[in-house]
């Protein structure tokens, strides 16, 4: 029998509640959208439903594909970046083409004076996104990665929960991403972004929120016959001591969950920890008592996409050039993981 270090007296008989975002408390802003591929129909449809955005336009330079993307969605549609670009109505620009075209085209919204959201991964390159944070403050924009995730209810309460010593001094993150993605031919097609940049990227983009960035990284692959990965195996070493090991898989499926032990309690991130779902904080015993927080915001699923947005304007109305929740630094600093990740296991992404 383990032997009790935590006393279940000491946990709340609630959790904190989500500090969510009245949408009608933002500013209106008028959207364009480049790229008008699923992850760009999902985003706007999200954000439609679920916020007071006003996303007006699309611009695709595949034939037919914006005019079809627009008449679903009931936006406008453009056959070109450039014309969307011009439009003087635009506060912002989502960025929803492939991650190795987010430099170029984030660079073209942020020179023609537009704030952006930039679709997870920033670029697959650090310096190509470092590039694009340095001309968007140039410039005075807001340039935020779309890492929809750190904007999730359940996220803020870990947040409040750490900041309050709910589970004592964080030790160990333990996570995995598993889902079968054989059928998205992106993650399979070198430059387009690979399962560790896009799938992956959330797991270590979870333990820096949680842990920090790491001190030392080791990762161990099963690489398919092109070189590209299809399971990672992570573990972090964290200056503290702390340690983080992840399962990543885009060729198995399981649930994907997640729990940050501490000195005095875990918490455990429901299925699926990257939409809104559920957190549970319990006690260290072997027979823990517990309590949780059941997602009942309404938002399920990709639509918490909408969440991101409305912090977006915020941000924006508060004129502040990145995000609170996720800085540039810390965008930069999960790309540089990744990167480190790939020359590990030696894949072959580009």
């Amino acid at each position: 029998m383990t032997e009790s270090n935590n006393s279940a007296s000491a946990l709340p008989t609630s959790l904190p509640a989500p500090r969510l975002l009245d949408p009608a408390s933002v500013p209106v802003m008028r959207w364009g959208v480049i790229g008008a591929g699923e992850i760009a129909k999902v985003f706007v449809a999200a954000v439609q439903k679920h916020s007071k955005q006003n996303i007006v336009a699309v611009a695709s330079r595949t034939p037919g594909k914006a005019q079809e993307f627009a008449a679903e969605l009931g936006l406008e549609a453009h056959d070109n970046y450039e014309d969307l670009l011009a439009r003087d109505d635009l506060d912002a620009i989502y960025i929803a083409t492939l991650p190795s075209q987010h430099r170029d085209h984030a660079l073209m919204a942020i020179a023609a004076g537009k704030h952006v959201l930039i679709e997870k991964p920033v670029a697959l390159v650090v310096e190509e996104a470092a590039e694009i944070f340095a001309a968007a403050k140039a410039a005075n924009l807001l340039a935020m990665e779309a890492m929809w995730t750190r904007y999730l209810p359940q996220y803020d309460i870990a947040r409040q929960l750490l900041a309050d010593g709910a589970i004592g001094e964080p030790q160990m993150f333990n996570a995995i991403f598993a889902s079968r993605n054989l059928h998205v031919a992106r993650l399979w097609t070198k430059n387009f972004g690979d399962p560790m940049f896009d799938m992956g990227i959330y797991l270590v983009s979870l333990a820096q929120d949680l842990m920090g960035n790491p001190s030392k990284i080791t990762a161990s692959a099963k690489l398919n016959a092109d070189g590209i990965d299809e399971e990672v195996s992570l573990w972090f070493d964290y200056a503290n001591g702390g340690r983080a090991h992840m399962i990543l898989s885009g060729i198995a499926t399981a649930p994907l969950t997640a729990t940050l032990s501490g000195s005095a309690g875990h918490l455990q991130f429901g299925h699926p920890f990257i939409a809104p779902a559920s957190i549970t904080l319990a006690g260290n015993d072997f027979y823990f008592d517990s309590v949780s927080w059941q997602n009942s915001t309404g938002i399920v699923g990709h639509e918490g996409l909408s969440i991101q947005a409305n912090f977006f304007a915020k941000y924006v109305a508060e004129g502040l050039l990145e995000s609170p929740l996720e800085s540039h630094a810390d965008s930069l600093a999960n790309l540089e993981v990744c990167a480190e990740i790939v020359r590990q296991i030696g894949a072959e992404i580009f």
